[in-house]
Formats: structure tokens, sequence, C-alpha cells
């Protein structure tokens, strides 16, 4: 579709791509409740070891 939006209308496919996942994170970030999701911790060892 970004390749038709392209051709139609100008500006580069990866703008198309660009603007198309920036209105998905939108509705995201609108539905999502994200109070309760912890951050991970990781120690330095932990990913020393792989």
């Amino acid at each position: 579709m970004a390749l038709r939006l392209s051709k139609t209308l100008g500006r580069s496919p990866e703008s198309w791509l660009i603007m198309q996942n920036n209105y998905n994170l939108w509705h995201a970030k609108k539905r999502l409740n994200l109070d309760e999701v912890e951050k991970l911790s990781v120690s330095q060892q932990q990913v020393a070891q792989g």
C-alpha cells in the first residue's frame, strides 16, 4: 500500500509507513492501560552470561 500511495500521491514509501506506524501507536496508547506492567530488571551479570 505504501508503494501505491507513494506513486499516486508522492512522498516516499518509507514516509507513508512511518505515518501509519505513528497512527497505530497513537491508537494503542489510547486503548492500553500499562499501569500494571512492571519494568524488567536485568543485572549486568545476567547480560554477561547471555
